[in-house]
């Protein structure tokens, strides 16, 4: 039964707001307000500054009428290092960030997204409510950084739609931070998303309009290189080999000057198994099997440690090059040693993929090889029912 938000829908009221006047003066849906009243969501960090201004309030009795249980919430998990005193709200913030993507790389997004969701909401949003304009733009940039983060864990877990909010939400604190360092990294996670929804043309796009955004910036020679590894991943989509080959040269041409280059605040690492990994994808695309199989060898000999998703997503991989190479056996070998990890791997996007391989090899089920990686993968009897996010228009 929906609960009221009393002291919200009381408090609209006394500002003579109806729910359709206060979602017509915040360019929101009626809907939308009626949710808030309901407690069945939160407003959008930006819009709660002007939320708080329409209702006459401060930043935390905005939190107060929009989440009247909150003093009886448990706090969230935020990792020790982001809470040591002296450091400033950016330095705790950076730090909690570093902490959080260290255990997402270990045990995937579906771990830890609960406590950046609630970290966005109960550390953050209140600092963008009260940032001074002197630190705006710190705080900003590092709200959009964090909410990145958020989006690329939602990702990892399946819900393409949520995760495409993230990370438009993310490009437009960058934007409004003046950042376009971390704008052009915003652009990459969009990219990269459109080319895994099959909006290639919308893929090459953002990467250009991320690559103009990181040359008026410093510190982004790694991320002009990803933005155009972006860009090969979208003209490989189009068939288009030549500009492929040479988006891809551009990246690694790059690289290779990023050496000892002191990366821009906040930026994500792109590194020469990221790009191995990325050009496999590429020439898996164009159908050159023999190319792809040299990257993706690389990029799985690169990834090692506690790079278990990226590892695992090398593997997945391979062995769809090697289906496209006529190789069964080998590509279930490939899947065998991907299905070891799922255990301790909380990636949805994984579990996809694992599925998608197992139905393309159903097909040479006599082969031996395949018979047993088809027997595993039934076993582990986890089948993703993953939303693919389609409609409307990026911010780019």
């Amino acid at each position: 039964m929906a609960r009221w938000r009393s002291a919200f829908a009381r408090r609209r009221e006394v500002m003579g707001y109806t729910q359709e006047t206060l979602a017509n003066h915040l360019d929101v849906d009626r809907v939308t307000v009626g949710r808030w009243d309901r407690l069945e969501n939160t407003p959008d960090p930006l819009i709660q500054p002007r939320l708080a201004a329409a209702l006459n309030v401060s930043a935390a009795e905005l939190i107060e009428l929009l989440d009247p249980d909150q003093k009886h919430r448990p706090p969230a998990v935020v990792p020790h290092m982001a809470r040591r005193p002296g450091h400033d709200a950016v330095s705790r913030i950076q730090g909690a960030a570093l902490a959080f993507q260290e255990t997402d790389r270990r045990l995937g997004g579906g771990v830890l997204l609960p406590s950046v969701e609630l970290y966005l909401n109960q550390e953050i949003a209140p600092l963008l409510l009260d940032a001074h304009s002197g630190a705006a733009a710190g705080i900003f940039s590092a709200a959009a950084s964090m909410t990145e983060i958020a989006g690329w864990m939602t990702h990892d877990s399946g819900q393409n739609p949520r995760a495409r909010a993230y990370f438009e939400r993310a490009y437009r604190l960058a934007v409004a931070a003046e950042n376009n360092a971390l704008a052009g990294n915003a652009c990459a996670s969009m990219s990269h998303l459109a080319i895994e929804l099959g909006q290639h043309t919308d893929a090459l796009r953002i990467a250009t309009n991320g690559i103009v955004r990181s040359n008026r910036a410093g510190g982004t020679v790694r991320l002009t290189a990803r933005l155009h590894t972006m860009r090969a991943r979208a003209l490989a989509l189009s068939g288009e080999n030549q500009a492929c080959a040479q988006a891809l040269d551009t990246a690694e041409s790059l690289l290779d000057r990023a050496a000892g280059e002191k990366p821009a605040d906040w930026i994500a690492n792109f590194d020469e198994a990221s790009l191995a990994s990325e050009a496999a994808q590429c020439f898996l695309d164009l159908a050159e099997y023999a190319e792809a199989e040299q990257r993706a060898t690389t990029a799985i000999a690169l990834r090692s440690g506690d790079r278990v998703r990226s590892r695992a997503f090398g593997q997945l991989t391979m062995a769809n090059i090697l289906i496209g190479a006529g190789r069964p056996d080998e590509a279930a070998a490939f899947g065998n040693e991907v299905c070891k990890v799922t255990a301790s791997l909380s990636s949805t996007r994984v579990l996809d993929q694992l599925n998608d391989l197992g139905r393309t090899l159903a097909s040479a089920s006599s082969v031996p090889e395949v018979a047993h990686f088809l027997a595993t993968l039934g076993a582990l009897s986890h089948v993703s029912d993953a939303q693919e996010g389609q409609s409307a228009k990026w911010p780019v």
